[in-house]
C-alpha cells in the first residue's frame, strides 16, 4: 500500500508535523504496538501488529510530500482504505497545526510592522 500526502511546509515543519501525527497515532492505537524508527533525517521504518499480523512499512519525507509504503499481508488488504484514511487524516491534522503555528509566529511581527 503506497500513499502520498502533499503539503506546503518546509523540511523542519514537515518532520515536526509527521512526528506529531505518529505520536498521536501511537497513543490512539497503542494496543497495536505501533513503532517508528528513523534511519536518517528523511526516512523512517514503521511497524504495528493487527489481528495477529505484523505490518511493516516505510515513511519518506520529500520536499512538498510525505510518502508512505506499508506492506499489508493478504488477509488484511481489505483494510487498505481504512489504513490510508487514518494515516492521511492524522498527517493532515498535524499539517494544519503546523500552518496555525506558522501563522502565530508571524502574527506578532505583522502587528509590529502595522504599528510603525
Amino acid at each position: 500500500m503506497n500513499h502520498t500526502v502533499h503539503h506546503d511546509l518546509n523540511d523542519e515543519e514537515a518532520k515536526s508535523a509527521v512526528l506529531r501525527a505518529m505520536a498521536k497515532y501511537c497513543d490512539r492505537y497503542a494496543e497495536y504496538a505501533p513503532s517508528i524508527f528513523w534511519s536518517d533525517e528523511r526516512r523512517a521504518d514503521l511497524a504495528l501488529s493487527f489481528k495477529g499480523f505484523t505490518l511493516s512499512g516505510r515513511l519518506e519525507l520529500r520536499p512538498r510530500a510525505v510518502d508512505f509504503a506499508i506492506d499489508m499481508p493478504l488477509p488484511l488488504r481489505m483494510f487498505n482504505r481504512m489504513a490510508i484514511a487514518a494515516i492521511d487524516a492524522e498527517v493532515r491534522r498535524c499539517i494544519d497545526d503546523a500552518h496555525r503555528d506558522r501563522a502565530r509566529r508571524r502574527a506578532p511581527s505583522a502587528v509590529a510592522q502595522e504599528a510603525l
